[in-house]
């Protein structure tokens, strides 16, 4: 770090001809002198000039700011026009990595004196001028050869982010303005320049869009063999190949499609366009000789380059005055149209979807086996026929699927064919795959330990109820073997059941202990004083508790906060919008909170309050960190009652409801069918195997049922994520369908949900898609297939289960207990439901399992007419609520909002290490942000902004935009890459949608703030086009 610092300093005190005549370039532009001062003044340009003609280097690019000073350089080219006439110039300009022998490859090739070290010697663009020999001019149809020397790309003095957009603005400019530009590449294997080599696909591509025709040359240095040139055929097939994929991506990027190639672009032959150089010098400095063969290698480029005339058919050298007017053209397209900035690699890009689309491919396989897994642990758990879950056991489990997972993606990797772009991902995609293996693995132990726990809470009762039937059983098979002689009707039957029903409930409610009804809103209340003891006025507060949410901005929000967010000109917009928006954010959670403690049917506990308060907290503390807005404990007290108490009725159903299910005369009333077919068995002389068989597929019948719902949920999540364009991607595509969904709709209201609420959205729109599938008649069939599917289950264990007892000379009872262990690992069966059979005189186990078949058949074939008759109602709301789970959780991610724009981080993980990030950001009027003392939007977007010299006010203080992290939370948790990416999608939404943003922000689109005039130019067709 010290060395560091002194090195910042040397630099910072060196001082050169260049530094001298920066200071010049800046006078001249600054000063608006008259007078003598005037002449003065004007004067300067001829220095430059005369720098020029002595074979001086002059600065074309400030280095250090990467500003080309263009009134100057206009001037100086101007004046040397002036003096030599206006001649005929061969650009030549040079590009590659630092340190890769740029300016010594020039010095060799013309005897320059470029600087030439170890490290950064050159900074920013330099130009020089060279007289070409009067004998020579007609053969090489040009007078001057102008040679642009750079700066080294990819520099480590220079930050990630800085020099991404610093090398990608000078490698356009340079490109631009030469007539050749010769890429310089260290080595045989161009990967290290990967990136800059789409920087100039693109940048060819738009020369060639306004007819300017540039050309390149490659260069490897350093290549070993002297006949290296003949030997690496190969290597320029790879390069070709390479410049081929970049030039048809770059032309995608551009909406070409007649780009084919890289000749498409510019005239290139990879036979005469490519060279390999040995080194410069014969063995290690300081003593090494130089090297012979570079000399020739140089003098062979030399003459390629100068006879472009020769080889280039649309060769055509420009006048000083066409180049200096292309330089200033350049210049202003490039500030203007912003695109160096806005250009982010587009092989990147692509290479980076497509492993996005693996990743979420890899990861649906995972949570697929979770999903499949965790059903067969709770049917095993719920049929007994395991105890209890081990954690070991579900990694070894998980590791059937997860390791060839591994092996898949470590081929992907190795196999891509863009490793070199690939490979900076590869860390990332390992811990998301890890991390959502071993989150699956930990919510089906914690699921499971619940189902062993209620388990456990419900045995005296389940043991309790199973002795009720015992005794039910056997008096009805006592009436029954009396009156089974007297052939009663149907109805005298019943009515013979209904006496000994009557009875026996009657014995039932008698011995039944006296309820223990909770008193839901006195358990509310009391974890509400728990939670807020300090709070003096809490009982008023739930007294007076109407259901309805009264926002007092003077009470809820800290005025000591708003007066300073007002200081600052922080307010995006007035502060119940705020508050409401994060009102409705908690309630949103809270909600889906008690809609899952709902799905699981539990009973109420006081627990379920503890963790919605804490939900409330978080939620909170989330939204007004990333609001910079301050809210009071009062507000947190009066959510928190009014969520709670507004929560007491549903608690107080799932109460209700819970206490039927364990009540022993409710349970025992929905088995009255049962027992009343099984009676009229009895009494009609039904044998033993009718009785056992019937009694056995009503059992069947709603667990079979519950698995064919929850089989075909899951089918249908996998058809939408593998087919479905929407879920056949990571996150971002999702929200790029969203995106698109909205600009279909054109609903404002709609707008408005998704910017202040995305995960509400996102779960609404994943459930409209959901429900619209569900509307087709496949799924019905899908459904049948299914009920099919799990008759073959119940029939092929049937079969294997007689075969199995017949061989022991096993009993009803023995045979019992084999069917259920088997069928348990599908499906939910409960042996104690069957003690009423278990004792049944069974001899024929052979009958018995035609009986099954037979008895099966009827109750599958009644379940598909259920099925048909049901379509569209109770059994598809199941079917949506399900898939709608299983997509969201697989979309999932965090939601944290940039503190300039409210673009929604798109990592896939919740709660991630590490920084926010997202793709593309937005303009900051999405935020309400404006221009200080003004009523005037800003419309910058944040990738810009820090990269530009402009401020912006935060809570303690005004910081520069390069130096947003210094503001601390939420500022410091984000990355955001100053490279100016953007979308036109949000400049249209602003066209469109003006007036309804100006009501809603209450600032105008004027002055600073008014639209520019290219984005009402933009269509919704391009701007959807752009998101594909």
């Amino acid at each position: 770090m010290k060395l560091n610092t002194i090195s910042d300093k040397m630099t910072a005190t060196t001082i050169g001809l260049q530094h001298i005549m920066r200071e010049t370039s800046q006078m001249y532009e600054v000063f608006k002198p008259k007078g003598l001062q005037k002449k003065l003044i004007e004067a300067l340009p001829a220095i430059g000039a005369e720098m020029l003609m002595s074979g001086l280097p002059l600065e074309l690019m400030d280095g250090d700011v990467a500003h080309v000073p263009l009134l100057w350089i206009q001037a100086v080219l101007d004046r040397l026009t002036k003096t030599l006439g206006d001649k005929k110039v061969f650009v030549l300009s040079v590009l590659g990595l630092q340190s890769s022998g740029k300016s010594t490859l020039l010095n060799a090739m013309f005897g320059l004196q470029f600087t030439v070290s170890a490290g950064r010697c050159t900074r920013g663009a330099f130009m020089q001028l060279i007289k070409v020999d009067p004998d020579i001019v007609d053969q090489l149809e040009y007078e001057y050869v102008l040679v642009v020397d750079t700066e080294g790309l990819r520099s480590p003095e220079l930050s990630a982010n800085t020099s991404l957009s610093h090398d990608n603005e000078l490698a356009t400019f340079i490109i631009g303005i030469g007539d050749i530009t010769i890429i310089n590449i260290m080595g045989e294997n161009p990967s290290e320049m990967q990136d800059i080599l789409q920087i100039c696909v693109q940048a060819f591509l738009r020369m060639k869009q306004v007819q300017i025709t540039p050309s390149c040359i490659f260069v490897h240095q350093n290549v070993a063999e002297a006949s290296a040139g003949e030997k690496n055929m190969e290597g320029r097939t790879n390069l070709m190949g390479k410049l081929d994929a970049m030039a048809v991506t770059a032309a995608k990027e551009e909406q070409l499609d007649s780009v084919t190639g890289f000749s498409d672009i510019i005239q290139f032959d990879v036979r005469t366009q490519v060279f390999y150089f040995q080194g410069l010098l014969e063995g290690d400095p300081p003593m090494a000789p130089p090297n012979p063969s570079y000399s020739r290698n140089v003098q062979e480029l030399k003459n390629k380059v100068l006879s472009i005339a020769q080889w280039k058919s649309d060769s055509r050298c420009s006048t000083l005055s066409e180049v200096n007017v292309r330089i200033g053209n350049l210049w202003i397209s490039l500030l203007k149209e912003n695109f160096v900035f806005s250009f982010r690699n587009t092989l990147e890009i692509m290479v980076y979807s497509d492993l996005e689309k693996k990743v979420s491919e890899w990861c649906w396989k995972l949570r697929k086996h979770a999903l499949e897994k965790e059903n067969k642990l709770h049917n095993q758990l719920q049929s007994k026929t395991i105890e209890d879950v081990n954690y070991k056991d579900l990694i070894v489990d998980f590791d059937q699927v997860y390791n060839p997972l591994k092996e898949e993606k470590g081929t992907y990797f190795k196999e891509s064919k863009n490793p070199e772009i690939l490979n900076q991902w590869k860390e990332t995609a390992n811990k998301r795959l890890e991390n959502l293996n071993m989150e699956l693995i930990q919510n089906i132990l914690k699921k499971c330990k619940d189902v062993i726990t209620i388990k456990k809470s419900r045995s005296e009762l389940d043991q309790r109820n199973s002795d009720y039937e015992a005794e039910l059983l056997k008096m009805s098979r006592n009436l029954a073997s009396n009156i089974k002689d007297q052939r009663l009707t149907d109805q005298d039957v019943e009515e013979q059941f209904d006496s000994i029903w009557t009875d026996w409930s009657t014995k039932v409610v008698n011995e039944k202990p006296p309820e223990e009804r909770v008193d839901v809103r006195a358990v509310v209340v009391e974890v509400l004083r728990t939670h807020f003891p300090n709070q003096n006025d809490l009982a008023d507060k739930i007294r007076s508790e109407k259901g309805q949410f009264l926002l007092d901005v003077k009470k809820h929000v800290s005025q000591a906060g708003w007066k300073l967010l007002d200081k600052w000109h922080l307010l995006h917009r007035n502060p119940d919008d705020y508050m409401n928006q994060c009102t409705q954010q908690v309630t949103n959670s809270v909600n889906r909170y008690i809609t899952r403690k709902e799905d699981e049917r539990r009973d109420f506990n006081d627990g379920f309050i503890n963790e919605i308060l804490s939900i409330i907290t978080s939620e909170i503390d989330s939204f007004t960190e990333s609001n910079q807005i301050k809210s009071t404990k009062e507000y947190l007290t009066d959510l928190s009652v009014h969520l709670c108490i507004k929560a007491v009725p549903t608690f107080e159903r799932m109460h209700s409801s819970f206490r039927k299910t364990v009540d022993p005369v409710t349970y025992l009333e929905s088995k009255r069918d049962q027992y009343l077919q099984m009676f009229k068995h009895h009494c009609k002389g039904a044998n033993s195997i009718t009785i056992f068989a019937d009694f056995l597929c009503k059992q069947l019948e709603p667990a079979i049922k519950q698995q064919v719902n929850q089989k075909t949920s899951r089918q249908i999540s996998d058809l939408l994520i593998n087919n479905h364009p929407a879920f056949n991607g990571n996150r971002c595509n999702l929200e790029n369908r969203i995106l698109e969904h909205l600009a279909e709709k054109l609903s404002f209201e709609d707008y408005e949900e998704y910017i202040d609420q995305p995960q509400t959205y996102f779960i609404g729109f994943i459930h409209e898609h959901v429900k619209k599938y569900c509307a087709n008649d496949k799924i019905t069939d899908m459904l049948i297939e299914n009920l099919h599917s799990f008759k073959s289950v119940v029939l092929t264990v049937n079969t294997d289960v007689t075969a199995e007892v017949v061989t022991q000379c096993g009993n009803a009872k023995t045979w019992l207990d084999s069917f259920c262990l088997k069928l348990g690992t599908h499906m939910v069966i409960k042996r104690e439901d069957l003690k009423s059979i278990e004792n049944e005189d069974i001899q024929n186990l052979t009958e018995l399992k035609e009986m099954m078949v037979k008895c099966l058949n009827e109750t599958v074939m009644k379940m598909k007419e259920q099925e048909k008759q049901n379509s569209g109602k109770e059994c598809f709301a199941t079917l949506k609520h399900q898939a709608t789970e299983h997509l969201s959780d697989h979309h999932k991610g965090c939601w944290a909002k940039c503190p300039f724009c409210r673009a929604t981080c798109t990592n896939t993980i919740p709660d991630h290490e590490g920084e926010h990030s997202v793709m593309f950001h937005r303009p900051e009027a999405l935020r309400g942000s404006y221009w200080k003392d003004t009523d005037h939007f800003a419309l910058e977007f944040c990738t810009t902004s820090v990269s530009s010299d402009a401020s912006f006010r935060c809570q303690t203080g005004v910081l520069p935009y390069k130096k947003y992290r210094e503001a601390g939370e939420p500022y410091n948790q984000w990355s955001i890459t100053a490279d100016g990416s953007n979308q036109s999608y949000w400049k249209w939404f602003l066209c469109k949608f003006q007036s309804q943003w100006e009501n809603k922000k209450g600032y105008k689109f004027s002055g600073k703030g008014e639209i520019p005039q290219s984005w009402s130019q933009i269509t919704r067709e391009s701007a959807l086009k752009e998101l594909k």
